[in-house]
């Protein structure tokens, strides 16, 4: 098991994993962004981005303004 931080909380998953598949098993709705240790991941990287152990993420939802 590795522990990774989401959103502030802690979070258990089973095996280092690509963004891509980070996101196939969570549940999150609408559009976001992903930011992984103070970086964002662009969606075009979601397949070669790998999540590991201690990474620091963060799924940040856009905010109109006007």
């Amino acid at each position: 098991m590795l522990q990774v931080q989401l959103n502030g909380e802690p979070l258990d998953i089973n095996h280092e994993q690509t963004v891509s598949e980070f996101v196939d098993k969570q549940d999150f709705n609408g559009r976001f962004v992903i930011v992984i240790n103070d970086e964002m991941v662009a969606k075009s990287r979601w397949q070669d981005v790998v999540i590991q152990g201690g990474d620091r993420i963060d799924i940040v939802s856009p905010i109109s303004g006007g």
